[in-house]
C-alpha cells in the first residue's frame, strides 16, 4: 500500500508499506527523520504524526498509556505516536504530517 508523508520541511513523500508494519520505523528508515528516539515505548513522543481528517476511524483506538502521551504533549486532533500505529489495509492511501520538534 501507498502512504503520502509531508516530512518537517513540508514535502510530501510517498513511502510503500505493508500490513501488519509499524509506522514509526518505516518512517525513520523510509525519510531518514529523527523519530522514536525511545525506541516506541510511549517515553519520549519523538514520533507523533498528524493524521489527516477523517483517517482516524481507519486505525486502532489509541491504548491509555498512548493517550497519557498525547495528553502530556498537548497534542492536536488527528494526533497519533507511530510507534503505536500497525499499519492495515484499511489505511491504504493514508495521508499524515510528522509533526515538527518539540
Amino acid at each position: 500500500m501507498e502512504l503520502t508523508v509531508v516530512d518537517r520541511d513540508g514535502t510530501a513523500r510517498a513511502l510503500q508499506a505493508k500490513s501488519g508494519e509499524v509506522l514509526m520505523p518505516l518512517l525513520r528508515d523510509g525519510i531518514d527523520v529523527a523519530i522514536g528516539i525511545c525506541g516506541g515505548v510511549i517515553s519520549c513522543g519523538t514520533c507523533l504524526v498528524i493524521l489527516d481528517e477523517g483517517w482516524s476511524g481507519h486505525v486502532a483506538s489509541p491504548s491509555d498509556d498512548e493517550t497519557d502521551m498525547l495528553e502530556a504533549l498537548d497534542a492536536p486532533p488527528g494526533a497519533r505516536l507511530a510507534c503505536q500505529l500497525t499499519l492495515s489495509d484499511a489505511v491504504a492511501g493514508l495521508r499524515l504530517t510528522i509533526a515538527p520538534e518539540a
